[in-house]
């Protein structure tokens, strides 16, 4: 059988798998589940509970940096959400189903939970979800982009339901850009105890979720989903408040100890944020060689040359091929200093290939020690 084939039908047989287990387990549990009761929520649907919580005195900041979201973005509009799903891929038996939404309203934080009982109701499911962000709001997630709102708009289409995420700021992107290099990790956990300074006491890994789920649907014993519940209410939770210390941050970059100066450089130039050259200089005098590197290329870009040419000059003792080549460049295009525009490029070859650098890299060099060998025996 040609391979393509051999995968189609692998792929057939794992799908009619899951579907008989999925099948087997909802003819099991159905009867118990109908007759559900489960602490704090009530019953919207055949299989669908709801429970509403409102917390007083959390609330958005009093101005937001333009950074992340609009200048003049209503706070109200915003929708914060995350998903408990069935599984931790986005493969086509993965369902959700566990749902949460939080927003501001009348000076507090509204938390919203809807709990999906068993698999046959994950239409009503959707649909109570449907209902609640019709409006269209402002999404704000960690890693909803690439897994919640993709895993909904797939839902969704199996069941005649249309997600629209048109407004959608996903927090995992800025955080990675921002913390990836101090903090490693930049999973919701280690993003709470590395920069918010949580730490869960207790908490049900995000992990074990999907488990403990399919413990529940076999043995209709809703205590099994307490531990589930708490966690996804905390993850709502850190993500407002995640999103308040990026929006500090952003105000007033230079009271924060938790900003890693280049990396919040970099991102604020890319957002034209002029501040940005100042913590990439910051970090460039504290040591950071490879801030130096790209204060030099925005200086550059931005034709402040001589401040360029003077960070180049100053890195110039580490052999770096880039900064080496920078230098090259200069003196040939600039100063017609072929002379000393072959010495760097000589020096960045060498450094090239001591690094390890590409192929590309090295014959870059070698051709324009060639092209400027032929300019300085054309000056003679």
């Amino acid at each position: 059988m040609p391979r393509s084939g051999l995968t189609s039908r692998l792929k057939q047989l794992r799908n009619f798998r899951e579907s008989s287990i999925q099948n087997k387990t909802v003819t099991d549990s159905s009867r118990a589940v109908r007759n559900l009761k489960i602490p704090g929520f009530r019953q919207i649907g055949e299989y669908t509970f709801f429970r509403r919580e409102f917390l007083p005195g959390i609330i958005p900041p009093q101005k937001i940096s333009g950074l992340l979201l609009p200048a003049d973005q209503d706070s109200v509009e915003l929708l914060f959400f995350d998903l408990e799903t069935s599984g931790l891929s986005s493969g086509a038996g993965t369902l959700a189903f566990l749902a949460g939404f939080g927003s501001y309203i009348d000076g507090g934080f509204l938390l919203e939970q809807y709990f999906l009982s068993d698999y046959p109701g994950e239409a009503e499911f959707l649909g109570h979800i449907r209902q609640r962000v019709e409006r269209r709001p402002h999404f704000v997630s960690y890693n909803g982009k690439s897994f919640d709102a993709s895993l909904l708009k797939t839902r969704g289409l199996m069941h005649g339901f249309t997600f629209s995420f048109t407004r959608h700021l996903d927090l995992l992107y800025i955080s990675r850009r921002l913390w990836r290099d101090a903090v490693g990790s930049c999973s919701l956990g280690n993003i709470e105890r590395r920069i918010l300074g949580l730490e869960r006491k207790g908490d049900l890994p995000g992990s074990d979720v999907p488990e403990r789920w399919f413990s529940f649907l076999r043995t209709a014993d809703a205590g099994l989903l307490m531990d589930i519940f708490s966690h996804h209410r905390q993850d709502i939770l850190s993500l407002e408040r995640l999103w308040k210390i990026l929006e500090e941050l952003f105000l007033a970059p230079s009271g924060h100890g938790l900003a890693d100066q280049r990396s919040l450089g970099l991102y604020l130039l890319s957002r034209g944020d002029q501040r940005g050259a100042e913590y990439l200089s910051a970090a460039w005098q504290c040591g950071d060689f490879r801030a130096g590197r790209l204060l030099a290329l925005y200086l550059k870009r931005n034709r402040q040359i001589t401040r360029a040419l003077e960070l180049w000059r100053a890195m110039a003792h580490m052999a770096d091929p880039a900064v080496c080549e920078e230098l090259a460049k200069y003196y040939e295009h600039r100063e017609k200093r072929y002379d000393e525009a072959e010495n760097w490029a000589r020096q960045g070859l060498a450094a090239a290939e001591r690094s390890g650098s590409s192929q590309s890299r090295v014959r870059d060099f070698v051709h324009r020690i060639h092209r400027l060998e032929k300019k300085i025996a054309s000056q003679y």
